[in-house]
């Protein structure tokens, strides 16, 4: 029999030295693309498949062609973000419609598929917790339909999208238009509750509240009940300005258009459109720059196992810098 304790010890030292040479950025440049059956063309930006260290979570892209639906499958909770094309998702035996800017959420176990009912090739981003979910040895991964074409059978099926909420009354829809200001709200006399959570107006040049996240107010929710995996907001930088920073463990930005480049502990990494950069889950000390003559937005991710270890110890919660 192995000295267990020993083992333990040694494996807490080399999770030392691999989270001091974590992964940071993805290029979009260097995706390595897979047909799955659950997708045509599918990416993982961050997750451990591609060598990050994360906390067993996944940030990935997928592409749906013209004409064609992806697999039905059932897993744990997910969030998802359109950035091309138009179609449906049918989640939990609903239809919720769908376009550049859309976010949905998978409530967990929920049956889901999307398909493509537009003109061009479909793009989203997808954020779980499956890795995670396999590691506790709750979760499970089911695929109930390969992908294929659809030649019109799914909107025969589901004709019209009744509501962007669940029988349950939780949102599951929410097009980009609909999303709050989050600076005019503060702007207006709204204010985060907690003056300790780094809320406040113009941290960024613009805040669009999506799904919002495990620190925000229920009136800052839009409505969504998401608990493992949020996209919750999304951050606009003006031309050579910068965001706050701060320190906290982890959390994942996709890129949605323009360049710059953010402090991670300290280190610059460039990025660009359709990059990911990664927060890893250390104590990570971070800010964001756009030195570019254009306007800068990302989407923001963020994961329930975060806040799940903040309330287990102080020493995990989030520190705002005092400049």
């Amino acid at each position: 029999m192995s000295n267990f304790y020993k083992d333990w010890l040694a494996r807490s030292a080399a999770l030392d030295d691999r989270m001091k040479r974590a992964r940071i950025v993805a290029r979009a440049s260097e995706l390595a693309w897979i047909e799955t059956e659950q997708d045509a063309r599918s990416a993982v930006l961050i997750g451990q498949a591609v060598g990050f260290e994360t906390s067993g979570t996944t940030l990935a892209k997928a592409e749906v062609p013209v004409g064609w639906r992806t697999g039905r499958h059932a897993h744990g909770e997910e969030a998802i973000h359109v950035l091309a094309g138009t179609g449906f998702a049918v989640i939990d035996g609903a239809r919720y419609d769908w376009k550049p800017g859309t976010t949905l959420h998978v409530p967990y176990g929920a049956e889901h598929q999307l398909v493509n009912t537009g003109s061009d090739t479909a793009v989203y981003l997808s954020a779980h917790t499956i890795e995670l979910d396999f590691a506790v040895k709750l979760g499970r991964l089911i695929q109930l339909e390969p992908k294929g074409k659809d030649e019109g059978s799914l909107a025969r099926r589901y004709p019209k999208e009744t509501s962007q909420f669940a029988a349950d009354g939780r949102r599951i829809a929410l097009h980009l238009e609909d999303a709050m200001d989050e600076n005019a709200r503060r702007i207006a006399g709204h204010a985060h509750p907690n003056a300790k959570a780094d809320k406040g107006a113009h941290r960024h040049a613009g805040i669009w509240i999506l799904m919002g996240g495990s620190e925000s107010p229920t009136d800052e929710t839009n409505g969504f009940r998401a608990t493992s995996v949020a996209m919750s907001t999304i951050f606009e930088e003006s031309p050579h300005s910068q965001s706050h920073s701060h320190t906290h463990t982890e959390a994942m930005l996709y890129v949605l258009e323009g360049r710059g480049y953010s402090l991670i502990d300290g280190e610059r990494y460039e990025w660009q459109a359709g990059d990911a950069i990664h927060v890893p889950p250390r104590m990570t000390h971070h800010g964001h720059f756009n030195d570019s003559d254009q306007r800068a937005r990302t989407l923001r991710v963020e994961f329930g196992i975060r806040y799940f270890y903040e309330a287990l110890w102080p020493g995990y919660q989030k520190i705002k810098d005092n400049s």
